[in-house]
């Protein structure tokens, strides 16, 4: 039994010993550039990116344009960034209008919250009414 895994160790040794051989110097080329590229791609996924809403959208078109107003002047610059902003606040209101989309199923310890049961209202005639039974 020692002379089998004595045989073993050897054998791995020996496989360790003899190097790969070199890949040629365009193959190394091209791996060091896509690895620099996917090294600076996972870096960039990482970043936190802000979430837009229509409304932060809208108060920036706005800004945009009451800046530009008291800024003033007859430039084009400035009835450009106006042109924008007007467009930028249409175009968030227009998306503020749109369909949203269904809010998620709240749940508690594991199971849904059922949070259309009886209002107010109907508990209270319902307790109205045992209460008149007695």
């Amino acid at each position: 039994m020692p002379d089998r895994i004595q045989q073993e160790i050897e054998e791995l040794l020996a496989r360790l010993e003899t190097f790969p051989p070199k890949r040629p110097l365009s193959s190394r080329i091209k791996y060091s550039i896509s690895g620099f590229f996917h090294s600076v791609g996972n870096a960039l996924s990482s970043l936190p990116v802000p979430h837009l809403t229509a409304g932060h959208i809208l108060l920036i078109a706005i800004a945009m344009i009451v800046v530009a107003f008291m800024i003033g002047g007859s430039s084009d610059l400035i009835r450009w960034v106006i042109i924008v902003g007007f467009i930028l606040f249409i175009a968030a209101f227009v998306l503020s209008l749109r369909r949203q989309s269904r809010p998620q199923e709240k749940i508690w310890r594991g199971k849904p919250m059922d949070l259309n049961g009886p209002g107010v209202g109907e508990r209270l005639r319902s307790w109205w009414r045992r209460r008149s039974r007695r």
